[in-house]
């Protein structure tokens, strides 16, 4: 049963997606496209990403952990003074100059146990090493939140993310392959590691983009509350099915196959889709 989407003016939200909507069903075998508007991050310190380019070629998103998880909620002056004791001194991670806490787990194997991030400065957590960060990574309470798993088989287990922006670069195979879920104000998602992201993803907040570019990514259902959602599947075999609701949705599926469950769009505006759920 199809219904008829209404039409609401968005500025600055995927300017360059023709507004395409109308009494249409989605099905598994549609291809939807709409122009793909994504940038990727790129770091030019190398350093912050913890040696993130290893092997991964174009596909690797690199996120600069240094100045997006240093642009939260907390003064900067204010995390600086707080980080030591409930960071560094409390064993979890080390603080830069910034007030950033920082959790680096470089060797194979390394940070088994559940990582928590402090609550209320910024937070960054790089898996470079082979099979590290196994258990639960928790920064659901911290003002902001980079996480990248760099190293082959990392962030194996449920992953939380919330303050004001959440970056989440899940870069090499068979990385991120618990539930994700992030209530940050921001969130940016991208999985270009074959087999990664393969449970659910939730979103909610502002803004929502969700890139899943590697061989069977996001092999699971995606779902974004948020009030501006981006949902890229451009990889072979990716996104089983793609929901959104809130302001605005765009959703591209140009992987073969890609969003073989359909996609559900009850947003105010779909974009580049038949706005249907099924």
């Amino acid at each position: 049963m199809c219904r008829v989407n209404k039409r609401w003016p968005i500025v600055g939200l995927l300017v360059s997606a023709g507004l395409l909507t109308g009494i249409a069903c989605s099905f598994p075998d549609v291809t939807f496209g709409v122009q793909d508007t994504t940038t990727t991050d790129t770091d030019t310190n190398g350093d912050a990403s913890g040696g993130a380019g290893d092997g991964a070629g174009d596909a690797l998103y690199l996120l600069d952990a240094r100045t997006d998880a240093g642009a939260g909620d907390a003064n900067a002056r204010d995390a600086a003074e707080i980080c030591p004791s409930i960071c560094a001194d409390a064993g979890v991670g080390t603080c830069n100059a910034a007030g950033s806490c920082a959790v680096v787990c470089t060797a194979a194997g390394t940070c088994t146990g559940p990582i928590v991030c402090p609550s209320g400065i910024p937070c960054t957590v790089t898996c470079t090493g082979a099979g590290s960060c196994t258990s639960t990574i928790d920064c659901s309470a911290a003002s902001a939140c980079v996480i990248n798993c760099d190293g082959a088989g990392s962030c194996v287990k449920r992953i939380g993310c919330g303050g004001s922006k959440c970056k989440l670069g899940c870069n090499v195979a068979d990385t991120c392959t618990g539930p994700i879920t992030c209530d940050a104000s921001t969130c940016e998602l991208r999985c270009p590691g074959a087999d990664s992201c393969t449970q659910p993803v939730a979103c909610t907040g502002d803004t929502c983009t969700v890139e899943c570019s590697g061989p069977r990514a996001c092999k699971a259902d995606v779902t974004s509350k948020a009030t501006f959602t981006t949902v890229v599947c451009t990889g072979v075999s990716t996104c089983a099915r793609v929901s959104c609701a809130g302001s605005a949705c765009g959703v591209t599926c140009t992987g073969a196959p890609s969003c073989t469950g359909g996609v559900c769009c009850d947003a105010g505006t779909c974009l580049g889709m038949p706005p249907a759920c099924q």
